[in-house]
């Protein structure tokens, strides 16, 4: 794990080049074999050094954090510290952009290869937003990206997006979150992340063209605001 980690503030400095593959969207988390909850950091609305190493309800690890910045994120619950529409009680990672953090992505490491991730995510404005998974190979080469839209509402209300991406062999590494909501900004959280660990078949809603290089991963998150 440590290894991994040095492995990433590298990337975060350095940047990466895109390899040659296309994965498959989806926006159904039906799928996906394990998660990873959030509140294992405690989901006390604090905000935590980055990165921070998680374990999955099916023994999966990794680490997670901001992409591009060393800042801390925020681990953030629905609704005491969060008030949107993701499920009472889940656990999030958010990105901090609302308390003077750097608006950036989110992005996860796995500490062994995985065919898929995904998770809900949701912006801290209400209103429509459109939100964008990237995967990555061992070397943090992009494999493919995929973006759908959601609507960011108050608790109870319809809208909420789950987006994953997955390809047919176990050669997923990392993974980033990053979204855009109606006024251009970067602002959001991450609510539970589902993990691929054996071949998922969720019914496929795009078939990815690759995106272009990658940066690095590590991070930041904060809260919603209630508005």
């Amino acid at each position: 794990m440590r290894n991994k980690m040095w492995i990433l503030a590298i990337c975060l400095v350095l940047g990466v080049a895109s390899a040659s593959a296309s994965i498959t969207g989806t926006t159904s988390n039906g799928g996906f074999s394990d998660t990873v909850d959030w509140c294992q950091y405690g989901c006390a609305g604090a905000q935590l050094a980055s990165p921070q190493t998680w374990v999955s309800a099916g023994a999966n690890t990794g680490a997670v954090g901001l992409v591009g910045t060393l800042q801390g994120f925020y681990n953030l619950q629905e609704p005491t510290s969060w008030n949107g529409n993701f499920p009472n009680g889940m656990g999030l990672i958010y990105n901090g952009a609302a308390f003077g953090n750097t608006p950036t992505g989110i992005a996860s490491t796995f500490d062994s290869g995985m065919y898929g991730a995904g998770a809900w995510i949701q912006a801290n404005y209400y209103g429509p937003y459109t939100a964008t998974i990237q995967l990555f190979d061992s070397a943090f080469q992009s494999l493919g990206s995929f973006s759908a839209t959601g609507v960011a509402g108050s608790p109870g209300t319809p809208g909420l997006l789950f987006i994953g991406a997955y390809i047919g062999t176990a050669d997923v590494w990392a993974v980033q979150f990053d979204l855009t909501d109606q006024f251009g900004q970067e602002d959001f959280s991450i609510g539970t992340m589902y993990l691929g660990g054996q071949l998922i078949t969720p019914e496929p809603t795009s078939l990815l063209l690759m995106g272009p290089s990658l940066l690095g991963l590590l991070g930041v998150a904060r809260r919603r605001m209630g508005r």
